[in-house]
């Protein structure tokens, strides 16, 4: 009998450890176009917005049709360079050089060549390969193809203050960069503006 109760007890005991223990967290999956700000931060309805609209600036100007001119037959290559934070929050400006040059491959009117955080790795791999893989399926060495344009860009943030509210600017821009002249064929600029009330209740 005084077994059985140790036991109960015990079971019981577990238990309301258990429940103790549980964080009381709900997650719920939500669509990825869904828009929710929460903070009035940076975010990834921020970045949709900012590489739609600096994708459809550069479509809509004429640098693909004159480098065509110039070289018939033959897709205008681009690299993507630095998009350099200058805001006042942490913000993965890697993510908005992504989008863009999603975009800008899918389009089928541009090609991409490696950027310097990937190009390393891949001669390394072509070295290892004059080595270690057969004459027939190494890659020849001195055939990268080089690019015509480098994409860069930077987001710059304004903060404007009174009391409890709150108006902040994220200034989003972008370059294209003829690089042989220097010569910039599309400058293009997006711009985010978010009011930001405090609640007077703090929780």
């Amino acid at each position: 009998m005084k077994r059985t109760l140790y036991g109960s007890l015990l079971l019981i005991g577990v238990m309301l450890l258990l429940l103790s223990c549980q964080s009381g967290v709900s997650v719920n999956r939500l669509s990825s176009d869904t828009d929710i700000d929460l903070s009035g931060n940076w975010n990834d309805t921020d970045i949709r917005i900012v590489s739609e609209a600096l994708v459809e600036s550069s479509f809509s100007t004429p640098w693909i049709t004159q480098f065509r001119m110039k070289h018939p037959g033959k897709n205008p290559v681009v690299i993507v360079g630095t998009f350099l934070n200058r805001s006042s929050e942490h913000i993965d400006t890697s993510i908005i050089a992504k989008r863009y040059e999603m975009a800008l491959i899918n389009s089928g009117k541009v090609d991409m060549v490696a950027d310097q955080s990937f190009r390393a790795s891949v001669r390394d791999e072509r070295e290892e390969q004059q080595y270690f893989a057969s004459e027939e399926t190494a890659k020849a060495l001195g055939k990268e193809i080089g690019a015509d344009f480098l994409l860069q860009g930077a987001v710059r943030t304004n903060l404007d203050q009174s009391g409890k509210q709150m108006v902040r600017t994220y200034y989003v821009s972008a370059e294209l960069i003829d690089i042989e002249t220097n010569r910039k064929v599309w400058v293009g600029e997006e711009t985010i503006k978010k009011l930001i009330k405090q609640s007077k209740y703090k929780f």
